[in-house]
């Protein structure tokens, strides 16, 4: 307690004038904290049914979040899985086309050779030396003189 705090206590009890009987005034504070007590006494009950509610809601916060993270992972599982599926169903599906267009792409081949074959036996063979030639060309070494076909 301040200095202040104690003169104030003494101040006088009445106007001045006419004496009076030597009295202490009353504490202001300790009267509200007499009046208040009463209250806050009484919501001593409901402050601490209030701190019980405040726990309950926690705990069960607590648990949402558990069960809320539990099934987030269970959905990010299940959309990786679902995502690794479809990967690989397109990839399949890809694959498949690529196969067929490679078959129809050599059957294609296949017949233009048949054609070339039948047309020209000799012509084939005079081609593929070309081709011999031009790729040892490339490859930085010399032929070997090969009949060149009509251009």
């Amino acid at each position: 307690m301040n200095m202040r705090e104690l003169f104030r206590r003494f101040r006088p009890a009445g106007t001045p004038g006419a004496a009076a009987p030597a009295a202490v005034p009353d504490d202001p504070a300790r009267r509200g904290a007499a009046e208040l007590g009463r209250v806050f006494a009484a919501l001593a009950g409901a402050n601490a049914e209030a701190a019980g509610v405040r726990a309950a809601a926690a705990r069960a916060a607590e648990q949402l979040d558990r069960d809320a993270a539990t099934e987030a992972a269970r959905i990010i599982a299940a959309a990786r899985e679902a995502a690794r599926t479809g990967r690989d169903e397109a990839f399949s599906a890809v694959l498949e086309d690529t196969r067929r267009a490679g078959a129809a792409i050599v059957a294609a081949a296949e017949t233009e050779a048949d054609a070339i074959r039948t047309r020209d036996p000799a012509g084939l063979d005079r081609a593929a030396g070309v081709v011999a030639a031009a790729a040892m060309r490339a490859a930085g070494t010399d032929p070997p003189d090969v009949a060149r076909a009509p251009s």
